[in-house]
């Protein structure tokens, strides 16, 4: 069960959390392992739900070059206060039954933590099936049919 029935604060979580397939499909994760959170959900002394944990887990994305699967570990601490007032809680926070949907609230901090493109090379030289990425900064031989228009670019240099 997924919703935590806010009556019954604080609780101590410590648990290993799945995420449905339907939550990432259509994003650049490809595969998820469990995550595991720890942490406190409590009121705070202004009667707002005081979350904080930390949660850890791996996702597989697609590499930027290769395209590979590769693993990203994610690692984020969570330290949030939920208002009644705050319509932008509304999506995991159902006021009228008082309960908090913690896998909705923590798919969405964990998303933000997803880079747009990820590759696990550091630009070095790299080769695959047809092609070679070749970042070293070796000065390439100049067609002797441009030298002169080099010469003018390296007195701008």
């Amino acid at each position: 069960m997924h919703y935590i029935n806010l009556n019954l604060l604080p609780i101590t979580l410590d648990e290993d959390i799945t995420f449905p397939e339907s939550y990432y499909e259509n994003t650049s994760i490809k595969k998820m392992d469990n995550f595991h959170v720890t942490g406190v959900i409590k009121y705070n002394l202004s009667e707002e739900v005081e979350i904080s944990l930390h949660v850890t887990g791996n996702i597989y994305l697609e590499d930027a070059i290769t395209l590979e699967e590769v693993l990203y570990p994610i690692a984020i601490d969570i330290d949030e206060n939920l208002s009644d007032l705050d319509g932008e809680n509304d999506k995991f926070f159902e006021k009228s039954k008082n309960t908090l949907d913690k896998l909705e609230f923590l798919w969405e901090n964990i998303v933000l933590e997803v880079p747009i493109s990820f590759t696990k090379h550091s630009g070095k030289t790299m080769t695959g099936k047809g092609w070679e990425l070749n970042s070293n900064n070796e000065e390439e031989e100049i067609d002797p049919r441009l030298s002169k228009l080099n010469d003018l670019f390296k007195g701008g240099e």
